[in-house]
């Protein structure tokens, strides 16, 4: 069971394959890499969820606290608090059979979201009006919240001093059932940091958390028969259920609102705002499309289709009066100190990825970071590695090929399927005889030892060990498979040049005969030989390693 301590998204590092996407998906940086591998900073994190769902390899992952809700409805009151969002999810399931079904996992009572969304409305209504030269941020999504606590400190002032929906309906739900335990269940992994920071709120899963429960469970709530007594606590949303989708809530407002989702778009919006003068309602959503779109969502469907859905499910139930309810709140920055780093070691960090020009700097985004700057920041700071610039190791890699390359004592090309060269080194161009640059060029137009390469390239082994001709040398070649099908490359020795010629092994043999025999002759007439016959036996190994003509064989 996973402790609510533990930040709401986390990095499982064994499942991470370094490539990044979760850091280039992350719109607060709030992602580092260490050792090759992404970690999640709590400090700085909003649990948007963006690198959940960019995540291929799903190493980045969602904190499960359905364990925990499991054991309190076992244990004691327990109420669900269902975002407006929930048809979306679960489309073709009537609101009494919904209630129904989570009775039967065990909550107490049922309860829509969307009745602490009417009380919201209310109070931003109340402050648009009393103040309407200030620029107000709606409070409702906590992604937005944390985003402008922990990353944008001077828009504090704007954030409506209003609890979200989830927090106003659980004080309004602690308050007919006192000593119950809420529970949100919603698209938004955020409200996993809005209970974890919160009073209000026990706990938050997800609507995916939901259905993992009804499977495990044997629930259906499409096919469940809904009891008679079977309603929701407090009754019907009313318009508060447009809360799901953006632009829902602007529209229950009596002043007039501006929507806007995602946060990249919020951030560009609000970049220079005046939180004294701006005279804006802005209904702010972390999810492009709003809570419809959340990555905790389940079910199939776009954003036009979810918002369908959620629309045709309007509750048509007579809604209760409500009353007064407490809808306030406090916001403080919870920002991080600010690193000062200097114009020094950002060039230091530059350096070290070769950028020693602004010309070098391509801020291709591919590391994760805007720009190569912020990546080099990023570096100083400890939070990401030289490794993440992909031209940069790119060229470095290019440069060791070619210094492999160019160091070996043996012939090395690579061709592609039309048989062009694509890389030769140095050594290769000698064996052949050519004296030009070799890249784009026919193998064939090069050398007559097109056959092997063909043999490879077309699947007929992966591997080829064969002897090669080329002029009055005979090369001696391994062609194998690099790309199948795409490229091939091989590694040529010269089988006419041994590592000493005749001529040298007859000339050293005869300087060690002149200068050693007449300590041959010594040993041997010590040991009861014939010094002549050593000297024979000598004289018939240089006569051996040289021609019949005088020259090298």
């Amino acid at each position: 069971m996973m402790s609510a301590t533990m930040p709401p998204v986390m990095t499982e590092t064994t499942r991470c394959q370094d490539c990044a996407r979760c850091l280039r998906a992350c719109p607060v940086a709030a992602i580092s890499m260490s050792g090759g591998h992404a970690r999640i900073r709590p400090e700085a994190c909003i649990a948007c969820g963006r690198c959940v769902t960019a995540c291929p390899t799903g190493s980045q992952r969602i904190r499960d606290d359905l364990p925990r809700v499991q054991a309190w409805c076992a244990a004691g009151p327990v109420v669900a608090s269902l975002a407006p969002s929930w048809p979306a999810a679960f489309p073709g399931v009537a609101p009494a059979q919904m209630a129904t079904a989570l009775r039967g996992l065990g909550f107490r009572h049922a309860s829509p979201t969307a009745v602490g969304a009417r009380s919201v409305s209310a109070a931003m209504d109340v402050l648009a009006t009393d103040a309407p030269h200030r620029l107000w941020l709606s409070s409702a999504c906590p992604a937005v919240t944390a985003w402008v606590r922990r990353h944008r400190p001077a828009l504090v002032p704007a954030l409506a001093p209003v609890a979200s929906p989830a927090a106003v309906h659980a004080r309004m739900l602690h308050r007919v059932l006192p000593g119950c335990r809420v529970v949100l269940i919603a698209p938004c992994i955020a409200k996993k940091l809005e209970a974890d920071e919160g009073p209000d709120l026990a706990a938050a899963l997800t609507f995916a958390d939901l259905d993992r429960w009804f499977g495990a469970a044997g629930v259906d709530p499409r096919t469940i028969v809904a009891d008679i007594d079977a309603a929701w606590l407090l009754g019907s949303g009313g318009a508060g259920e447009s809360y799901a989708h953006e632009g829902g809530m602007a529209a229950t407002l009596a002043r007039p609102a501006v929507a806007c989702s995602d946060i990249a778009t919020l951030d560009r919006w609000l970049a220079g705002a005046d939180p004294e003068r701006a005279g804006t309602v802005v209904e702010a959503l972390a999810c492009a499309g709003g809570c419809i779109h959340g990555p905790g969502m389940h079910g199939d469907g776009g954003i036009l289709v979810r918002r369908a859905r959620v629309q045709a499910a309007r509750d048509p139930s007579p809604i209760e009066p409500q009353s007064p309810v407490p809808t306030g709140a406090a916001w403080r920055a919870a920002a991080e100190p600010v690193a000062e780093i200097g114009e020094r070691e950002v060039a230091a960090a530059l350096a070290t990825l070769g950028k020693r020009t602004k010309e070098d700097e391509l801020d291709c985004g591919a590391c994760g970071y805007d720009t190569c700057r912020g990546l080099a920041r990023a570096i100083t700071l400890g939070r990401a590695e030289s490794d993440q610039c992909v031209a940069w190791m790119r060229r470095l890699a290019q440069r060791k090929a070619n210094a492999l390359l160019e160091a070996m004592p043996a012939g090395a090309v690579l061709v592609d399927h039309d048989l062009r060269i694509i890389e030769a080194n140095r050594r290769f161009a000698e064996l052949v005889g050519h004296g030009g640059p070799l890249t784009g060029l026919a193998l064939g137009e090069v050398a007559p030892i097109v056959h092997p390469f063909r043999h490879v390239l077309d699947g007929l082994g992966d591997l080829v060990e064969r002897d090669l001709r080329v002029g009055e040398r005979v090369l001696h070649g391994s062609v194998f498979t690099i790309d199948p099908g795409r490229v091939v490359g091989a590694v040529l020795v010269d089988r006419t040049v041994p590592a000493m010629s005749r001529a040298q092994v007859a000339q050293r043999a005869g300087e060690a005969l002149a200068k050693h025999l007449t300590a041959v002759q010594q040993i041997a007439w010590l040991l009861g030989e014939n010094a002549a016959e050593v000297e024979t036996l000598l004289g018939s190994i240089v006569d051996a390693y040289r021609s019949p003509d005088g020259d090298d064989a």
